[in-house]
């Protein structure tokens, strides 16, 4: 990296320096049944920084917050130590001047989250007051990631962003060949992203690009030295993490859209042909598949050998990690394209109609429901007792 200015030397640093963590009430409409019956303008927040992250192996460890699009970088979506709120309210919303389709990041009492405005955003936690915003010169799909002290994030104009968390400037700008809607993971020093010219990146260390047949939107998994992820091409990827070699892959039903999720040595993912899968990490051996009607555009989350899964039939499902079983399933009556949520016991999910819900981990129970604007890809993320999301009406909501 000889030759390169000052910020980039210091955006890199900082990427090899650890791994990341990854970037009014309503009464209940739905019911569970486990058979399916149903640049910088702002002031600093202060010089945050961030320990850890992985272990030497590229696994992921536990994070704090919510610093990155599914809460870590194997996109399990779920903290089990986390507490969500109880029967809440809107605690604050801002107005951006576009839909939002991001999934807000969550660190040290600042939430970041992109719009259709062209701009990211840093709010605080406490009443959504703006720290500073970022012209991003283009819609931003992605979701922030959180290494050290920069945000990283994909924008709609050929590229990866890394701004200062104190002030939001750009310290670096990685290229890329086409927008990048697919959200970050960092692991030992590489930062892995997917793109719509058809390539997972590796970003900052190992630096690689791996092609596949179309747009590559999901955001990548990292897990045991692997990168997983789908894409357009209705195939799925893994990837050797250190130089891009294709290890395996598993051809779907329909495209891939949403992330994977990796526990325990499977890999779970849903396509748009209807198809949810639990896959060998190693070899790609299908362990057990289910049939959910309608097509997937989220991630699942997975903690305590349950996964549990949404897609566009507005079903919210859990499924035995092991076997397939379906444990239960809960109707929203509503599309959802948000990615489900685990704090706790709970599950948290936001479906298109404009709901939010919260529900019984173990039994799938509407434990409260709220209604905000509509939730079309935003997905839920929970900290300290509070619940923030993104709106396609161009609000970010806070809920406590």
């Amino acid at each position: 990296m000889d030759g390169t200015n000052p910020g980039r030397r210091r955006v890199l640093s900082a990427l090899g320096a650890g791994a990341l963590y990854g970037i009014a009430g309503c009464t209940d409409t739905g019911g569970s049944d486990p058979n399916g019956s149903n640049g910088s303008n702002g002031s600093s927040s202060g010089e945050d920084t961030l320990d850890g992250g992985g272990d030497d192996d590229g696994n992921a460890s536990s994070p704090t917050g919510w610093p990155t699009y599914r809460a870590d970088v194997a996109n399990t979506g779920a903290l089990s130590d986390a507490s969500g709120p109880d029967d809440p309210a809107v605690a604050w919303t801002v107005e951006t001047g576009g839909a939002i389709y991001a999934s807000p990041t969550v660190f040290e009492g600042v939430v970041y989250v992109g719009s259709y405005d062209d701009t990211l955003y840093a709010l605080g936690t406490d009443s959504g007051e703006e720290v500073w915003t970022f012209d991003a010169g283009g819609n931003v799909f992605s979701s922030v990631g959180i290494e050290d002290e920069f945000a990283y994030v994909g924008g709609f104009e050929d590229g990866v962003h890394a701004l200062a968390l104190e002030d939001g400037t750009e310290a670096e700008r990685f290229e890329t060949d086409d927008d990048v809607g697919s959200s970050p993971a960092i692991v030992d020093g590489t930062l892995y992203i997917g793109c719509d010219d058809g390539n997972v990146y590796a970003l900052g260390g190992d630096e690689w690009r791996a092609g596949t047949g179309a747009e590559v939107v999901a955001s990548p998994a990292v897990d045991g030295g692997s990168v997983f992820v789908g894409s357009f091409d209705g195939v799925f990827y893994a990837l050797d993490a250190a130089t891009g070699e294709e290890l395996w892959t598993v051809e779907g039903a329909g495209e891939f859209e949403g992330p994977s999720a990796v526990s325990e040595g499977t890999v779970f993912v849903g396509d748009r042909g209807g198809g949810f899968y639990a896959l060998d990490a190693a070899s790609g051996e299908q362990r057990w598949r289910v049939e959910t009607g309608d097509w997937t555009g989220s991630g699942p989350a997975v903690v305590g050998g349950t996964v549990y899964a949404a897609n566009r039939d507005g079903n919210v499902y859990a499924f035995d990690a092991e076997s397939g079983e379906q444990l239960w399933r809960f109707q929203t009556g509503g599309e959802v394209w948000s990615s489900p949520t685990v704090a706790g016991e709970r599950v948290y999910v936001a479906n298109r109609e404009g709901s939010v819900y919260a529900l019984d981990a173990a039994e799938g129970t509407n434990q409260w429901s709220l209604s905000i604007g509509p939730v079309t890809f935003s997905s839920p993320a929970v900290v300290d007792g509070a619940l923030y999301v993104g709106s396609t009406d161009g609000s970010v909501y806070a809920l406590r």
